[in-house]
This record gives structure tokens, C-alpha cells and sequence, in this order.
């Protein structure tokens, strides 16, 4: 039991010593996320696409 009290003291300094960022970075870096996500996931669907009418083309024809 003693070892859970120090990992947890343990736990709660290392967390005191963390930059946390303030709210509007914290705002900007998830639109650059979701964005990121949603041109990303654009690209892998129309690979997908493409891929899906190779496959189309060469083994259905």
C-alpha cells in the first residue's frame, strides 16, 4: 500500500510541473486537427475510390 501512496505522490508532483497550454491554444490546435482530419479523410476516401474502379476495371471486365 505504501508503494500505490508514493506513486501517487509521485503522480501529482510530476503533473504540477506540466506547461499547460491556455484556451485559445488549446482551441487553435483542435481546428488545425479537425481540419487536418477531414482533408485526410477526403483523401483516403477518393483513394479508395480509385483503387475500388482499378479493381473494377482489371478483374470484373
Amino acid at each position: 500500500m505504501a508503494s500505490l501512496k508514493l506513486f501517487w505522490n509521485d503522480s501529482i508532483k510530476e503533473l504540477k510541473k506540466v506547461h499547460w497550454p491556455d484556451k485559445p491554444t488549446v482551441i487553435e490546435t483542435s481546428i488545425i486537427v479537425g481540419i487536418s482530419t477531414v482533408i485526410f479523410a477526403a483523401f483516403l476516401w477518393l483513394v479508395d475510390i480509385g483503387i475500388a474502379q482499378l479493381f473494377k476495371t482489371f478483374f470484373y471486365n
